[in-house]
């Protein structure tokens, strides 16, 4: 299918999704009664609708071929179904057990469409899990949890595309719910459990860990812990391959859109001109931004325990990615928003809805319009003369902007909000 039928049908659906959210928002009192009575009848006929049906309709009906990551997933699925050692028998940008946990899949049914309803089940079980977190505190929660399955980003970038960044979120919820069922001496189930996730994500689980350091009781109890995991684990992988492991630090060199630095660089560049191609400093800096913001928010909330500040950290963490990180792209949304939607989203405010819709159709529609221009990089204020480049350039600063409001939400609902009772 042409890659323009593929992006209108997108926008088609995009706007049956968006409408579908408005009418959910609208019956608050019918899902918090679904809630009490049949909630998980309602979460499965959701799924069915908004993934499983999808999923079968475009993969086998339709016949398409996975897009995205998944042809690359794939190959790493293949290589190590065949018994491949991840980084010396074959490319890696992720955590080492990461290409065996995406080949169980492929053992069942060969076929990179095989990964991607893996990667939906996976999403939906995080998704489960989240609901069943909030359910307790919330009687808006299964109606959180439908709002979910119909946001554009998640529907397309997951359904269609199998990113799997919403892990993150499904890491850090096992954490959270381990800090809210061991209020105390909590330091070596959450440490062994970020050790587990640094060996089967991605390395970019490591921004959480300062902030995250920074509210635990005793910091040094759980660094042991996961130097306990982490140590032998990168002892054995030295042994097997030297220094092949580090191969997944090297994914960060690639300049991205949407971003701090992509939207201020045409005016950046009538300063100081930028080597893309040693963009490495670049990063860095950013890097400083990234974990210092969310640090800056749990040092000023560290009177408050863990378990309820852990949600908010997490979204500012890699909110925080997302502004500054210049490597950063739109696909990482997927990281943070089924955190964002529970924890900081009031669907009883208009601009708090209107935010999260536009985010969403800008998620979906920004990287295309990106890719499809020919993905240039504003060197100079002088390419807006182009209509298309100022088009696109104006969409990367919504993004941004959408990005800036999420962080000051949630700066909000870590700092500012009154201190919960723990007991």
């Amino acid at each position: 299918m042409p890659i323009l039928t593929v992006f209108y049908l997108k926008l088609i659906i995009n706007l049956g999704l968006t409408l579908g959210i408005i009418w959910t928002i609208s019956r608050s009192e019918l899902f918090a009664k679904w809630q009490l009575e049949k909630d998980k009848q309602i979460f499965l006929l959701a799924f069915v609708i908004f993934r499983l049906i999808p999923w079968i309709g475009i993969f086998l009906v339709i016949n398409e071929d996975p897009r995205g990551d998944i042809p690359f997933f794939f190959y790493k699925a293949e290589a190590a179904k065949k018994g491949g050692f991840v980084y010396r028998d074959f490319w890696s940008y992720h955590a080492p057990l990461y290409a065996y946990i995406i080949s169980l899949p492929v053992w069942i049914w060969h076929n990179a469409r095989a990964i991607v309803l893996f990667m939906v089940l996976m999403e939906t079980g995080i998704l489960w899990l989240t609901y069943q977190t909030y359910k307790e505190r919330s009687v808006k929660a299964l109606q959180l949890a439908v709002i979910y399955l119909m946001l554009p980003a998640a529907f397309m970038y997951i359904l269609v595309d199998g990113q799997e960044e919403v892990w993150f979120w499904g890491a850090a919820l096992l954490i959270w719910r381990y800090t809210l069922k061991n209020k105390e001496n909590y330091e070596v189930g959450i440490g062994l459990l970020y050790a587990l996730t640094l060996l089967t994500i991605k390395v970019t689980f490591i921004f959480l860990l300062p902030a995250l350091l920074v509210v635990v009781k005793r910091p040094v109890k759980m660094l042991l812990v996961m130097a306990a995991v982490g140590i032998p684990a990168v002892g054995f992988l030295y042994w097997q391959i030297g220094d092949l492991f580090l191969m997944p630090i090297q994914h960060t060199e690639q300049l991205m859109t949407p971003n701090l630095f992509s939207v201020t660089r045409p005016w950046v560049e009538l300063v100081l001109h930028i080597n893309e191609k040693k963009s490495t400093m670049i990063n860095w800096f950013g890097l400083l931004f990234t974990v210092f913001v969310p640090v800056y928010m749990a040092y000023k909330a560290r009177h408050k325990h863990i378990n309820e500040v852990l949600p908010g950290i997490f979204i500012a963490c890699f909110v925080c990615m997302m502004i500054f990180q210049a490597s950063a792209m739109g696909a990482y949304v997927i990281a943070y928003l089924m955190a964002a939607l529970f924890e900081i989203i009031d669907i009883r405010k208009t601009g708090h809805i209107a935010v999260l819709i536009a985010l969403n159709w800008l998620t979906v529609v920004q990287p295309f319009v990106w890719v499809y221009i020919g993905q240039p990089a504003y060197t100079s204020p002088a390419m807006f003369a182009n209509p298309l480049f100022l088009f696109e350039y104006l969409l990367q600063i919504m993004n941004v902007l959408c990005f800036f409001w999420i962080l000051r939400e949630t700066y909000r609902k870590v700092v500012l909000s009154p201190k919960l009772s723990v007991a």
